[in-house]
């Protein structure tokens, strides 16, 4: 415990500049460590994030075009009494995507994998192959492989045409080494492909959802580079270049630019079912000869995106809006952001190490011209404003202010600061240490109470003109809504020290003090260095001398 002790008197004693300045370097140099190093706490904080979707009040209605048939719970049970079990025999989506084709849709989305072939049924594939060939509007969804595993794939473009951009961005292949083919070496690329040969030359798109660390999903990858300079895209993508090829336009063009992996926020609706959705097995039904249900309107001109959200295909992921949220839900998210240009765009990383580390700077230069104890209110509020301007960011603005790391850096920051504060002070309130030297007291009052602001300009100026000098004050702590017991009280105070070091400061001290206090006495020189009991009675007894000046100055007779 002595220990400790004394690692803390000897922090309390280090010079408020120094202390000050040496921990924006200290956190200056974590931010750069952790945002671009160790990336433990840059970017996006997760908790706080999702809270803030949740609670917008603005948010992007849902496209109409959109519609989403469901492979739910009630289509499992109700086509499990013909077709047993899922999947189902392939000739059942064959009929399903002939019908929807036939109302000229604008597109026909599969958020399903055909990456076997079903053996119990082949007339089942022979017959989607054949409505895959004839079909003008679908797009196929394929599982991207983790990038290491590309060197070792042997697909090409050539067995994949439909997954690459329509327009990819200008290849920037390093030139050749002399005696080395001057052709490019075609990328390749690690996936699962297609088993039928008619989806495996459609139109494609990797359709992976790349969560964050926590397993939610906030980000989604609408492109991705290869290493020949080429790009894959993505079923959003793919979809695009079907219905809006200007924007499908700019998305090649952002293929050729720095690839991030963690891809782009998605723009999320107000709720995670936004979009309308039409049971699979009512659609069959129709397809088969049943009329559709009074006021359901067609799929003319509208994105169909087939998928399911029974949780028995286990096709759920958490995400900012829920922990059970159906992937084909946010395929029409994404889709819903490609297709209207929605981006939410985040911060560079190097700008959000910028405004963490001149945040700190900022907060240093107050404290050299205020005090710790005037930032005691933005202890907390600085934080919240700096997340609040990040919630206000989401209710409409393409960018997400993410300053999460400059809240978290200055709450720390202005903790510590305050902390190394209450050192400080308990380091220049002590008694003086033990002497053979006679003491002085200079006493001093101010109109109001020595408390935190007043109080550390009073130590600054003893540090600074007096350092062997220590300041005598009554202890007063106020925690909002008490109020102070004995004001009178806390209104003195009084410089102690070798009666040497008084007198030479005193012209120093005096023009600092007279900023602080409304009067001083002279100061009273000891005969001898007292024990703390007989020093803090005869500080009383100094200070009794201004209620005494007091007195007489009201006794005396007027005019």
């Amino acid at each position: 415990m002595q220990f400790l002790q004394g690692i803390a008197h000897r922090l309390g004693a280090l010079p408020a500049r120094r202390v000050t300045w040496g921990l924006v370097l200290f956190f200056s140099i974590w931010v750069v460590l952790d945002v671009f190093v160790l990336k433990l706490s840059g970017g996006v904080a997760q908790s706080s994030y999702d809270a803030m979707v949740r609670a917008r009040l603005v948010a992007a209605a849902p496209d109409p075009r959109i519609v989403i048939v469901d492979i739910d719970e009630a289509s499992l049970a109700r086509m499990g009494k013909e077709f047993g079990r899922w999947p189902w025999p392939r000739d059942t989506l064959a009929t399903v995507l002939q019908h929807i084709e036939a109302q000229q849709p604008a597109a026909v989305v599969w958020d399903i994998l055909f990456s076997d072939a079903d053996r119990l049924s082949p007339g089942g594939d022979a017959a989607f192959n054949e409505a895959v060939r004839r079909s003008q509007r679908s797009h196929f969804s394929v599982v991207r492989l983790p990038r290491s595993n590309d060197s070792a794939s042997q697909i090409t473009r050539a067995a994949l045409p439909g997954l690459w951009l329509l327009a990819p961005p200008s290849p920037n292949v390093p030139p050749p080494v002399a005696g080395e083919s001057t052709v490019a070496k075609a990328a390749t690329v690690a996936l699962i492909p297609p088993a039928l040969p008619a989806v495996a030359s459609a139109r494609l798109g990797f359709n992976n959802g790349y969560v964050d660390q926590d397993g939610v999903l906030r980000r989604y990858r609408f492109v991705e580079p290869l290493a020949d300079g080429t790009a894959i895209q993505s079923i959003a993508a793919s979809v695009l270049s079907a219905t809006n090829l200007d924007a499908y336009k700019d998305y090649s063009e952002r293929a050729g630019g720095a690839f991030d992996s963690r891809g782009e926020l998605i723009s999320w609706r107000k709720r995670g079912d936004a979009y309308p959705h039409i049971s699979f097995a009512d659609v069959f039904e129709q397809a088969e000869g049943v009329k559709p249900v009074a006021g359901q309107s067609t799929f003319a001109g509208k994105v169909v995106i087939v998928g399911a959200t029974a949780p028995s295909l286990h096709d759920i992921h958490p995400s900012p809006l829920s922990n059970m949220q159906a992937g084909v839900d946010s395929l029409a998210t994404v889709i819903d952001n490609a297709l209207n240009r929605r981006h939410l765009h985040e911060l560079p990383r190097w700008l959000q190490a910028g405004l963490a580390i001149a945040l700190c700077v900022g907060l240093a230069l107050w404290v050299q011209f205020k005090s710790v104890a005037s930032l005691v209110p933005a202890l907390l509020a600085l934080p919240a404003a700096l997340l609040g301007i990040g919630y206000l960011s989401l209710n409409g603005l393409p960018v997400f202010l993410d300053l999460h790391l400059a809240a978290g850096l200055a709450l720390v920051f202005l903790a510590v600061l305050r902390y190394w504060n209450t050192l400080r002070r308990n380091y220049w309130c002590s008694p003086p240490s033990s002497t053979a030297q006679a003491l002085a007291i200079w006493p001093w009052e101010r109109s109001d109470a020595w408390l935190e602001g007043a109080l550390d300009r009073l130590i600054d100026a003893v540090e600074r003109h007096a350092p062997t000098c220590r300041v005598v004050v009554c202890d007063a702590n106020v925690i909002w809504p008490a109020t102070l017991r004995w004001p009178e009280l806390a209104r003195f105070a009084a410089v102690v020290g070798p009666q040497e070091a008084v007198l030479e400061a005193r012209d120093k001290l005096e023009p600092a003090l007279r900023r602080l206090a409304r009067r001083s006495g002279e100061p009273v020189l000891l005969d001898s260095s007292p024990n703390r009991a007989e020093l803090a009675k005869t500080i009383f007894m100094v200070w009794a001398t201004f209620q005494k000046t007091d007195t007489n100055q009201e006794s005396r007779p007027k005019g």
